[in-house]
């Protein structure tokens, strides 16, 4: 016999409880009312614990204290993902490098993000989820101190890393706390504002970045999250419920994590390199064998453990590889221009940082803007001609920069930028969305990790590659140039030259994405 009691807690929490009476005693299932009277025999694969098969609050005050403390974290990553960007030409004149070196800024808080942001998802779902994020509040708090102090490059880069590490614990988290918390009615808005304040805050980034910098300097736009950190810290521990630990943990894959981090940093880090210091290089050669081994175990490890970290099979499916690799190359080209464009904007167009950060402000206002319509559109009609119609602007902007010069004016700059919001704006819903209804049966938890993967470690990629065709192009006959050392002229052929290797990519995107049909389309035939 399956009984089902309710009760609440101090933070009105509605926690239901299932169990079946059997000669044994009582044991709790972890089903849903619909599914655990359909099981004759449940002493068979019911645990003899107690535990909550659903924890909501149902107080609308406190719904919207947690939905506020989980946007302050979002709308903070969002800030730091982009803040950066425009302060770059300042950071490589006062550290006198040159624009490969300091790309390191940008691609160790992003790759930190794509390695670690699986993990802690993986780590929040065990029981942790408050406590993940509120110790990133406290480590990306620290890690901005530490990056607003930083008096060597090297130390800022170190600091990047404690800081990306904690901004992957509120990202993986974020979501989590909506899911667990609030009543699935209310899903769907929760998951709304999640995106429009993520949104918000990329957007707004680069105007906050451009002023800091300019009125005040590039360490403010780290010092800025101190106070911002600070208040997350306080107010999450107030409106967030504590933690429910599980009592039967799921096993966790802990060499496939270390494999694949170790794969994607090895990976970086020989993109990023190799131009400065050559392709025979012995540090060179033992980064692409280290990249090789990392991969090859990962994929020896992943085949073989009856619970991988990600299942890899799902690779296979050339549908689901081709739309994949499709949205990675969108997000390599989307981040690649992004890296470069300051430098653009400083250099050839003599703007001032203020001015650069509010054009650097178009794509993601557009972005903003335009996803959520062009979402629910595709959800109606299909996602296979956004997709493709999203990889032709990709086209379109990236042949708009290979023609860029300062003598054409303004026109063209902000054609370029309205593209690439058009783009990814489109992209974003039914180019991401595609990924997962390509997975296999079963396996669309698999996409959907391996979609936000992609979104940053793509990120990572589009910095790194654009940084070494750039640097390889500037390079004279004494090695690599610094940033205050570079003339006008040179750098507007690296970056012309930079951008005809992003226009060839954006054309493979955009025939991997055609190749695949709808998912719709097929079933139908």
């Amino acid at each position: 016999m399956i009984f089902e009691v309710e009760e609440r807690d101090a933070f009105d929490r509605r926690t239901t409880f299932f169990f079946c009476l059997k000669s044994d005693g009582f044991r709790h299932s972890p089903l849903s009312p619909s599914l655990a009277g359909g099981f004759e025999n449940l002493n068979e694969i019911l645990p003899p614990i107690l535990y909550p098969m659903s924890s909501v609050i149902t107080d609308p005050v406190r719904q919207k204290l947690l939905l506020g403390a989980v946007a302050l974290g979002v709308v903070m990553d969002g800030i730091d993902g982009s803040i950066v960007n425009v302060a770059l030409p300042t950071m490589a004149t006062y550290f006198d490098t040159d624009t490969g070196t300091i790309a390191w800024v940008i691609i160790t808080y992003l790759l930190m993000m794509a390695g670690l942001l699986l993990v802690f998802g993986k780590l929040a779902d065990r029981g942790l989820a408050k406590r993940l994020f509120l110790l990133g509040f406290v480590i990306f708090t620290l890690g901005s101190v530490a990056c607003g102090i930083a008096p060597t490059l090297d130390i800022l880069l170190a600091a990047r890393l404690v800081q990306g590490a904690g901004a992957a614990m509120i990202a993986a988290v974020a979501p989590l706390l909506c899911i667990r918390y609030l009543p699935k009615e209310m899903l769907g808005t929760a998951l709304g504002v999640i995106a429009a304040t993520a949104s918000l805050g990329f957007a707004a980034g680069p105007a906050i970045g451009g002023i800091l910098t300019q009125y005040l300097s590039w360490h403010w736009i780290f010092l800025v999250n101190i106070p911002i950190g600070i208040l997350g810290i306080l107010f999450a521990a107030r409106v967030i419920p504590g933690d429910e630990p599980e009592d039967r943990p799921a096993s966790f894959d802990y060499p496939g994590a270390v494999t694949l981090f170790g794969a994607m940093v090895f990976c970086t880090f020989v993109l990023e390199e190799v131009a400065a210091r050559g392709v025979t290089d012995p540090v060179i050669l033992a980064g692409s064998a280290l990249c090789l081994l990392c991969s090859g175990l990962f994929g020896i490890r992943e085949l073989t453990t009856p619970e991988p970290f990600v299942n890899i099979r799902i690779f296979s499916k050339w549908r689901f590889t081709a739309v994949t690799i499709a949205y990675l190359l969108v997000n390599v080209i989307f981040m690649g221009v992004l890296y470069l464009l300051p430098f653009y904007l400083t250099l050839e167009m003599h703007f001032d940082l203020t001015t650069s950060g509010l054009y650097l402000l178009i794509p993601p206002a557009v972005i903003a803007i335009i996803s959520v319509p062009f979402g629910k559109w595709s959800d109606r009609s299909g996602r296979r001609a956004f997709a493709v119609a999203s990889c032709g602007f990709v086209v379109l902007y990236s042949a708009v920069f290979v023609f860029l010069s300062p003598g054409s004016g303004i026109v063209p700059l902000l054609t370029g930028l309205v593209l690439m919001g058009v783009a990814f704006g489109i992209a974003a819903g039914p180019a991401s969305s595609r990924i997962i209804e390509s997975t296999p049966p079963g396996e669309q938890g698999t996409g959907s990790s391996l979609m936000v993967t992609t979104i940053y470690f793509g990120g990572v990629l589009g910095t790194a590659i654009y940084a070494m065709l750039f640097t390889f192009a500037t390079a004279n006959a004494s090695g690599i140039v610094s940033f205050t050392d570079l003339d006008p002229v040179t750098f507007l052929s690296g970056f012309h030259i930079t951008m005809v290797a992003g226009l060839v990519l954006s054309v493979i995107s955009l025939v991997l994405s055609a190749i695949v049909p709808d998912e719709r389309t097929q079933a139908g035939n």
